[in-house]
């Protein structure tokens, strides 16, 4: 008989877990920017840098619609390899 063990996020007080949602994926910054304000959501029409992480390479920003409010904040960072990522946190609430 099979024994299962695992975690899944719940909103009844069950176990969750607190992570990052990929967005966006590019290889330079320049071309993640175009990438979140062209083609994440419809609403986007600019990008404002909240500000930069003391660790090199790492931004938080907000993308804003027309009206000038915040459609979703992410982070921004460089991996390793060069390439540029911009994940939503998806904070765990208990």
């Amino acid at each position: 008989m099979p024994f299962l063990i695992g975690c899944a996020g719940s909103t009844d007080g069950g176990d969750c877990t607190s992570h990052y949602q990929p967005v966006a994926d590019a290889p330079t910054r320049e071309a993640l920017k175009k990438e979140l304000l062209e083609h994440v959501d419809p609403r986007v029409r600019s990008m404002r840098v909240i500000r930069e992480h003391p660790d090199k390479g790492k931004v938080y920003v907000n993308l804003i619609n027309r009206r000038h409010r915040s459609v979703m904040s992410l982070d921004m960072w460089q991996r390793d390899d060069g390439t540029w990522t911009a994940q939503q946190w998806s904070q765990c609430i208990d």
